[in-house]
């Protein structure tokens, strides 16, 4: 299976230090996984209102996960959608949540704790009326796109 070569102290494996590291690499790499809100620095987010609009949960033996799609910068025609995957939240689509954006990394978001953000609780009801006047869901969103 493996080269040998004999020597004057007998018979050494040749090859066996080079597959560990190759397996001891190889595993390394796929502990690399999305980042998530722990790996960052808390000071470098700041919250904004969402609203979740979907939510896929898959509960299994010892297997939970809660997938969240939430919009965000709801005073703009189209809100930008976020989304977590392995959410720690089990909330509902529609419900209001405070959604943490990176400051220097705008893709970087994360559900925050909280229903609303202080100072900003008339902007999902304003947002969630718009919607009703144009007869839509979710007023700038195409669901139908976001599968």
């Amino acid at each position: 299976m493996f080269k040998t070569r004999k020597t004057n102290q007998g018979t050494e494996m040749k090859y066996p230090a080079g597959i560990v590291l190759v397996f001891l690499v190889m595993l390394g790499c796929n502990k690399q996984g999305a980042k998530k809100y722990e790996d960052y620095n808390e000071k470098d987010f700041f919250e904004t209102q969402g609203l979740i609009i979907k939510v896929e949960k898959e509960f299994a033996y010892q297997n939970r996960k809660v997938d969240v799609t939430y919009i965000y910068n709801l005073e703009q025609d189209k809100p930008t959608v976020g989304h977590e995957k392995d959410s720690p939240f089990i909330p509902m689509a529609g419900q209001p949540m405070v959604i943490l954006v990176h400051k220097y990394e705008e893709n970087v978001t994360f559900l925050g704790g909280n229903n609303y953000v202080e100072d900003e609780n008339d902007l999902v009801k304003k947002y969630l009326e718009k919607s009703d006047r144009f007869g839509v869901e979710y007023y700038g969103v195409e669901l139908n796109k976001l599968d």
